[in-house]
C-alpha cells in the first residue's frame, strides 16, 4: 500500500512538473508572440523569430534554475515551480500599453562602459531598451525575496544576485554572436545562415548546455545508465549535418557544423531517451520538447524560403 502511495505520488509529481512547464512555454510564446506582432512598430513576427526570441527566454530560465539550485541550494524537485514567476515578462507589455508606445526591444548595445551603466541603471537611461526597467525591478525585488526565502541566507541572496540576476543580464543582455559583416554582436561569425536562424541555433546550444548544467547529475545518471545509445546518438548528430547540407553549393562553416551538429545530437539523443524512464522533473517532458524544437529547426532550415545566404 505504501508503495503504490508513493508510485502515485510521483505519478502526480510529473504531471504537476509537466504543468507547470506548459505553463512556462505558454507564457514565453505568449510574450514573443505579443512583443514581436501586436506590440512592434513594425510587426516582424516569423517562424525564426519565434525560435530565437523563446529560446532566448527559455536560456533565461534555466540559468535562474542552475544559479537557485547550486547557490541557493534549491531541491531539484523545486525548480518547476519557478516557473510561476514567469509572468514578470510582460510587465514591458503592459507598460507599453499604458504607455502607448511601440516595443523596440535590442540587445544591449554601445562600448562595455555605456553597457555597465545601462546594466546598473536598469536599462533606465537606455534609448532602446528603457521599457525594460520596470520588469527588471520587478524581477529584481522578486529575485531577493524567492532566493533569501529559499537559503535563508544573506551571503548566498548577494551571490545570487551577482551571479543569477546581474550574470544573466551580461549572458543575455548582450549578443556576443552576429552573422558577419553586418552585425554589432561582439563576435561576428561567418555561417551561412541569416540572423534569426544563426541566433535560434545559438540559443538553442545555449539552453542545452544550462538545462546540462542545471541537471547534471540527473543527466550523469542517464548517461551512466544508456552510455550505448546515447554515444550512437552523438555519433548519428555529428554525421548528419553533412550529410542533410551535402546537396547546398556553400559549405558549411565551423560555426554552422557545431551548431548543427548540437540540434541534430539533441534530436536523436531526445528521441532515444523518450523510451527510458526519466529521473528528470517532468519526465520525459524535455525530451519531447527538446526532440521536437531540433525538429522545427532542422525542417525550417531544410524547407524554409531564403533561410541560406
Amino acid at each position: 500500500m505504501a508503495f503504490q502511495d508513493f508510485h502515485k505520488n510521483k505519478k502526480y509529481e510529473k504531471i504537476i512538473d509537466t504543468l507547470l512547464f506548459i505553463f512556462l512555454f505558454l507564457v514565453i510564446f505568449s510574450r514573443v508572440y505579443l512583443e514581436t506582432a501586436i506590440f512592434a512598430k513594425k510587426p516582424f513576427f516569423s517562424y525564426f523569430v519565434a525560435t530565437h526570441h523563446c529560446a532566448w527566454f527559455t536560456f533565461v530560465f534555466f540559468y535562474f534554475a542552475l544559479c537557485a539550485r547550486y547557490i541557493l541550494g534549491l531541491k531539484v524537485d523545486r525548480i518547476p515551480y519557478l516557473a510561476l514567476l514567469s509572468p514578470v515578462i510582460y510587465v514591458p507589455l503592459i507598460h507599453a500599453k499604458i504607455a502607448e508606445t511601440p516595443l523596440k526591444l535590442q540587445y544591449l548595445r554601445g562600448d562595455f562602459s555605456k553597457i555597465v551603466f545601462d546594466i546598473a541603471t536598469f536599462y533606465w537611461f537606455s534609448e532602446q531598451d528603457s521599457q525594460f526597467f520596470f520588469e527588471m525591478i520587478a524581477l529584481l525585488i522578486a529575485f531577493v525575496a524567492l532566493s533569501y526565502f529559499i537559503s535563508r541566507s544573506v551571503k548566498r541572496t548577494l551571490l545570487n544576485i551577482v551571479v543569477g540576476f546581474y550574470g544573466s543580464m551580461f549572458l543575455a543582455g548582450i549578443q556576443f554572436f552576429g552573422v558577419a559583416p553586418r552585425t554589432k554582436a561582439v563576435f561576428k561569425i561567418h555561417t551561412v545562415f541569416k540572423n534569426h536562424v544563426f541566433l535560434s541555433l545559438v540559443y538553442f546550444t545555449a539552453v542545452i548546455l544550462a538545462f546540462s548544467i542545471c541537471f547534471a547529475p540527473e543527466i550523469k545518471i542517464l548517461v551512466k545508465r544508456d552510455l550505448k545509445p546515447l554515444g550512437i546518438a552523438l555519433c548519428a548528430g555529428i554525421i548528419a549535418p553533412f550529410v542533410m547540407f551535402s546537396f547546398w553549393q556553400k559549405p558549411l562553416n565551423i560555426a554552422d557544423i557545431i551548431l548543427l551538429t548540437v540540434t541534430c545530437s539533441t534530436a536523436v539523443g531526445s528521441a532515444v531517451l523518450l523510451q527510458k524512464e526519466m529521473n528528470l522533473p517532468g519526465g520525459r517532458f524535455f525530451p519531447v520538447v527538446f526532440s521536437a524544437v531540433s525538429m522545427i529547426l532542422i525542417l525550417g532550415i531544410i524547407f524554409g524560403n531564403k533561410i541560406f545566404i
